[in-house]
């Protein structure tokens, strides 16, 4: 039904995304994930021809309308979007909102528009409301009357920007159920979101953005349980990372303290928790690299799981295969044990690294 091909989008000379490969089918619900800033809302406007395109292809059922000459009315009239700030008509009532694309549009005459939108607001609980006007409306409300305004129309492919983002949790549930009622019919929907909960139960395909591009393509159950990706992966359960190269004794430990308190601070990350970290980043740091005439690495990668409240690292160390018993881990080691929920070594040979550390923190 869609088709993008090597998507590209610059504004003002800086690269917003490239290389959007994507295709959506009839009956699909796609769901487009992806940290702020990433292009999400722009590629769906561009999707719209709100906006367009610095390269690449948009096909509609074969037909490209990103050409030249390409009928813009045509792709809006197969297209409908709901809006993150709702978009809607403040000087006209709810019912005016979606009667006014049938009139204008369609061409329909009021009567038969009438009866539509009457139909599609009872649909979305709003009917009681048809003769307001959006401002005395709640935002979960102004959302639902954006939803038929679209549903109205009765697009090939619904695009959804956002639809929950600036509700609170009732209102949030409202909405989410009208969505979930529209993908219950069938119709093909691409929903850009933050509520992973949604995409994981309302898509059968989910796109990750990152970094201005897809980073990974997958079902549900890949994208949240088992991506091929780590960034996938973090993204998806919301982990916070913390990451430490240490290269020489000449390192900024005492930057690396800074470091660890903003990332608690940032994170929420629980005293008992940060203070096992701080004990365990200085023996880490004492038994591998500032040890007398020694020139280890070390790389470390902690993980903060704020559903868990945990820690979960892997330290990557050079130096002699880990023994446990070797005197210069005397000292160290056993408090390292202490620290940590769990803790483990096991032998890595790769990128000059020889040992790998498995910690956890709760």
């Amino acid at each position: 039904m869609i088709k993008v091909e090597s998507l590209r989008k610059e504004i003002n000379g800086r690269e917003i995304f490239h290389d959007i490969n994507l295709e959506v089918q009839d009956k699909d619900i796609v769901g487009i994930i992806g940290p702020s800033g990433t292009g999400k809302s722009l590629l769906l406007r561009c999707l719209m021809r709100l906006e367009q395109p610095s390269g690449g292809k948009i096909f509609y059922d074969d037909e490209e309308i990103t050409a030249a000459g390409a009928d813009i009315d045509k792709v809006h009239m197969k297209a409908g979007m709901v809006f993150q700030n709702f978009n809607l008509f403040n000087h006209m009532t709810v019912i005016e909102n979606v009667m006014s694309g049938l009139v204008h549009l369609q061409n329909k005459n009021p009567d038969d528009a009438y009866a539509d939108a009457c139909r599609i607001l009872n649909n979305v609980g709003m009917l009681g409301q048809a003769y307001r006007y959006p401002d005395s409306l709640s935002n979960g409300q102004k959302q639902r009357v954006a939803i038929a305004r679209t549903l109205a129309m009765n697009p090939e492919v619904i695009l959804m920007d956002e639809p929950t983002s600036s509700l609170d949790p009732m209102m949030r549930g409202e909405v989410e159920s009208v969505i979930r009622m529209i993908a219950d019919s069938g119709k093909t929907m691409v929903v850009v979101s933050h509520e992973m909960e949604l995409i994981r139960q309302l898509c059968n395909k989910v796109v990750f953005l990152n970094n201005g591009t897809i980073c990974e393509i997958g079902s549900p159950e890949k994208i949240f349980e088992n991506p091929d990706k780590d960034a996938t992966r973090r993204f998806a359960r919301a982990l916070r990372v913390l990451e430490f190269n240490i290269e020489s004794k000449s390192f900024d430990f005492l930057g690396m303290q800074t470091t660890i308190s903003e990332f608690a601070y940032r994170n929420a990350i629980s005293k008992e928790i940060i203070d096992r970290l701080y004990a365990i980043m200085e023996e880490l740091s004492q038994m591998v690299i500032i040890q007398p005439h020694a020139e280890n690495k070390m790389n470390v990668t902690f993980e903060y799981n704020k559903k868990e409240n945990s820690l979960d690292g892997i330290v990557l160390f050079s130096g002699t295969e880990f023994d446990e018993d070797d005197p210069a881990y005397f000292i160290s080691w056993p408090i390292i044990k202490m620290r940590a929920s769990e803790v483990s070594v096991e032998r890595y040979k790769a990128d000059g690294y020889v040992n790998k550390m498995t910690l956890k923190l709760k």
